[in-house]
């Protein structure tokens, strides 16, 4: 039974998800814009955001994954466990393409008129990661993430927040987590 002073959502984890992926797919775009823009002070700090987001905040969404949503669906049926070992290969093949876009992203931030040189290396490593990315997330929105909604209760749900909640902790790093 629920307690009567709060009731969990299960959507509110599935949305914790789903944003991360929105966010993800934004940071990209912005990755994108700067293969197009002027090498000057606002690009190095755009650059320096899409760095920072591909180098922290993309591999706290992954430990989400693997560490607070993969065990508790591992084992309850075939196709789950296909798609949580897929995601895990894929988190190990992103991980290489986001860390040649946060690279490059680092170069710029740290002298904007390194865009100029390293323009084309920009765009084709946020092309081959929107590639990846389109893939592994289709997968996860599809399978996984429906499936947090359809087989968790609601103690599983607020074990997952918690553990969510705890990665976001100010100060905290991710190895602490």
């Amino acid at each position: 039974m629920l307690p009567a002073t709060h009731e969990p959502m299960l959507d509110d984890v599935v949305e914790v998800l789903l944003q991360s992926h929105a966010f993800a797919r934004s940071m990209l775009a912005l990755a994108d814009r700067l293969t197009t823009a002027q090498a000057d002070a606002s690009t190095a700090a755009t650059a320096r955001r899409v760095a920072e987001y591909f180098q922290h905040h993309l591999e706290v969404h992954f430990a989400d994954e693997e560490a607070t949503l993969a065990p508790r669906l591992a084992g309850r049926h075939q196709v789950l466990d296909q798609a949580i070992a897929a995601m895990r290969l894929e988190h190990v093949q992103l991980h290489a393409l986001v860390s040649r876009v946060a690279f490059v992203c680092g170069l710029v931030a740290k002298d904007p008129q390194r865009l100029l040189s390293v323009r084309f290396e920009l765009a084709a490593a946020v092309e081959h990661l929107r590639r990846n990315l389109e893939t592994h997330q289709a997968r996860e929105e599809s399978i996984l993430f429906p499936a947090v909604r359809r087989l968790l209760d609601w103690h599983d749900v607020e074990e997952m927040r918690h553990e969510m909640a705890l990665r976001r902790a100010p100060g905290l790093e991710l190895t602490d987590a």
